[in-house]
């Protein structure tokens, strides 16, 4: 697309030098248009917007230099050139031209060609202004919208030049300089001295390798600390160009990703990732250092239990009240007070601890430059003492109990990963010791803990591998001296080990779970057994089989016994279903329920171990049991132990009173049969009857014992 042609206003009293002045503007491509006078020259000059004029000063109504002045008043006559044209080039006439107004001036005689290149030289001279005015606007604009502050500063330190943000004067300096002037300054006069050094040097630097260097700063304006970025670029030989940009917003961002990525969410303290940082940092200091510390491994005992009962909502208000606890408790003292840990979420300010949350209810401590190994068991028995004060939640008391681990380094351990995998296998053995306790590792633990992982692992496998079976031992009638039922009691032949006691790996299975589809193994298997039994002889043989706790409150339970029985075709009256006092005193209220379940099916219920509980004479009444099995414990003391030959008697007693059967446990001795005899007792079964037998050695004994009854 064509250029469009410049418009040049001609503004002269005389025809003939307008004429002669529109040729030779029509010569040089220009398009003219002409005033005779001054008034006329204004006007046209604001109805047209001409891109030059040529302005006569001897003109009447209105002389050059008035009307130059009319034109620059106009709103688009301060930009467009004007040439004037004198009379004479006296030093006079070519003032008042300039203070006029004018871009240059012409004296008459004209030179016409020269007068023509000069026109042209002049328009392309104005239209670089305007461009450039245009371009400087536009620059202006994107500076006034840019929040970064620019300057420009000498080799020697002073500010040059200074454009602030978009935010305000003084945006990156401190607040002292904020409305002063800054150019003609030096740094250390405008920011902080350390942070004056700091950005002098790089401008050293930003000259000497004439690459992009940087400085980040915090300044406090307004009362809050901001934090700054100055970006330097050497632009000649002894000056740099500096940007400076506010980043607090992304500090912040920062701080709050770094917030995510270290901090426990729930609690505030930091998680797993942050204490794993921390530990090896300590771990370099104190080998440096030639150093000890201890890590401390805190686990809450049955927190699941109060997360199913009270639900979660419940655990993890626990959880951030234990945190605070655990805040409260470790003295200072106790702790490293750096500034690169990880400080609590709603206290921004604040020192971070070597407290942390691993993960559920684990926590975990750091002691350094430790001296004393009592030091370390000190903290843990006072956060362990702490733990026992009773939580209140939503107007309700809580108790929990805590065990703890202790690892020490260099000891223990000279790499995290062994250190807190210590500290957490001295915690679990503070739980096997009875839990509510604490724990310093040794060496001999993780064999115990290998050795326990073995055997879980192999207890897994156990069911599918037909390594599990079932003993039964007899319960003879004390009056007929006749085999009224057995006892099923499992055992486990392990593929390398042989014969594992039961009192190794029941309570395993009862921790890990797996007594429940043991469990229900042991029961179908007997439930056979007796059913087996049934179609041989001519008298009903009861099978007794022992229900775990967990068993008792597995909400399937009435289910699976149901669907034994239906399997096995087994008479429900002649499965007998032993559960322990502490089982049935947990929440009576759903034992009740589950009792009066089992009783609908038509089974036999009776309290094994009886004794050695809490079980009252009201629960008793209100469970409803046919049976009492006394704790062997009471009967091998027996006839000597005068307190247990009493205590014998009177449960004894009780249970005919509340028309139950006895059976006593443990019978090993023939005096003890006696004894038991003469008080009562209904039934009896131990090693002195019977010892614990194979299915096939019980059929034996049982048709010892049909033979001569089918005789009669």
């Amino acid at each position: 697309m064509p250029a469009q042609t410049a418009t040049v206003l001609v503004a002269d009293d005389d025809p003939v030098m307008r004429l002669l002045m529109l040729e030779m503007l029509e010569g040089v491509g220009l398009e003219g248009i002409e005033a005779a006078d001054g008034r006329e020259a204004v006007a046209l000059a604001h109805a047209r917007a001409p891109d030059l004029i040529l302005l006569d000063v001897e003109m009447p109504k209105m002389d050059g230099f008035a009307a130059c002045r009319a034109i620059r008043d106009l709103p688009n006559g301060a930009m467009v050139p004007i040439v004037m044209v004198t009379g004479g080039d006296d030093l006079e006439a070519v003032t008042n031209a300039y203070e006029a107004g004018a871009t240059d001036f012409v004296s008459k005689p004209i030179n016409w060609p020269i007068l023509g290149h000069r026109v042209l030289y002049v328009l392309r001279a104005s239209d670089a202004i305007v461009r450039l005015r245009i371009a400087d606007a536009q620059n202006r604009a994107v500076l006034a919208a840019i929040p970064d502050t620019f300057f420009r500063m000498s080799r020697d330190g002073f500010y040059l030049d200074y454009e602030p943000g978009r935010d305000g004067p003084g945006r990156g300096v401190r607040d002292a300089g904020a409305d002063e002037q800054i150019v003609g300054r030096h740094v250390t006069d405008v920011l902080p001295r350390d942070i004056a050094e700091r950005l002098f040097e790089q401008v050293g630097m930003a000259l000497h390798v004439q690459q992009v260097r940087s400085v980040e700063y915090e300044l406090i304006r307004f009362g809050e600390a901001q934090h700054f970025e100055a970006r330097l670029v050497a632009t000649g030989p002894n000056e740099v160009l500096g940007l400076v940009r506010d980043i607090s917003e992304r500090k912040r961002a920062e701080e709050q990703i770094r917030r995510l990525a270290y901090c426990d969410s729930l609690t505030g303290i930091p998680n797993r990732q942050a204490f794993l940082e921390m530990l090896e940092r300590e771990l370099q200091r104190s080998k440096i250092g030639n150093k000890k510390f201890a890590v401390l491994f805190m686990d809450l005992d049955a927190f699941k239990r109060i997360n199913d009962t009270l639900g979660h909502d419940v655990g993890d208000q626990l959880l951030k009240q234990v945190s605070d606890r655990l805040r409260e408790t470790i003295r200072p003292n106790d702790l490293l007070s750096r500034g690169d840990l990880v400080p609590r979420a709603d206290t921004p300010n604040s020192a971070g601890t070597n407290l942390a949350r691993l993960g559920g209810d684990e926590f975990t401590i750091l002691i350094p430059d430790l001296e004393r190994v009592e030091h370390a068991l000190n903290v843990a028995h006072r956060v362990k003492d702490a733990m026992r004060r009773p939580f209140v939640i939503e107007g309700n008391e809580i108790f929990v109990t805590a065990s703890i681990g202790i690892s020490l380094f260099p000891e223990d351990g000279d790499d995290c990963t062994s250190l807190l995998k210590y500290a957490d296998t001295a915690m679990y053995h503070a739980k096997n010791c009875g839990k509510n306790n604490a724990k310093l590792y040794s060496s001999s633990l993780t064999m115990q803990i290998m050795s326990h992982v073995k055997l879980e692992v192999g207890l897994r496998r156990a069911l599918q591998n037909d390594e599990l079976y079932l003993l039964y031992q007899p319960q003879l009638d004390v009056r007929s001296n006749e085999i009224v039922g057995v006892e099923a009691l499992v055992r486990w032949r392990h593929a390398e080990r042989g014969v594992v006691s039961p009192n190794e790996f029941i309570p395993l299975a009862e921790e890990t779970g797996l007594i429940v589809p043991i469990g229900e193994w042991v029961l179908r298997t007997a439930c056979s057994q007796a059913r087996h039994w049934q179609k041989l002889g001519r008298r009903p043989v009861r099978i007794a089989v022992n229900l775990s706790a967990k068993q008792f409150k597995d909400e399937n339970l009435s289910q699976i016994v149901l669907s034994a029985l239906h399997d096995t075709g087994l008479d429900p009256r002649l499965l007998e279903l032993e559960l322990t006092e502490g089982t049935l005193m947990d929440d009576a209220k759903a034992t009740l329920a589950t009792l009066e379940q089992l009783r609908g099916i038509g089974v036999y219920l009776s309290i094994d171990d009886f004794g050695t509980g809490y079980s009252s004479m009201n629960y008793l009444k209100r469970f409803d049991v046919r049976a009492l099995k006394i704790d062997r414990s009471f009967i091998s003391g027996l006839p000597q132990d005068s307190e247990n030959a009493a205590i014998t008697r009177a449960i004894i007693a009780m249970a005919h009173g509340l028309k139950m059967i006895v059976v006593a446990e443990g019978v090993e001795t023939g005096e003890q049969l006696v004894l038991l005899e003469e008080y009562g007792c209904d039934l009896v079964q131990g090693f002195y009857l019977g010892r614990p037998a194979p299915p096939e050695a019980v059929t034996g004994m049982l048709q010892k014992l049909w033979v001569p009854m089918a005789a009669r």
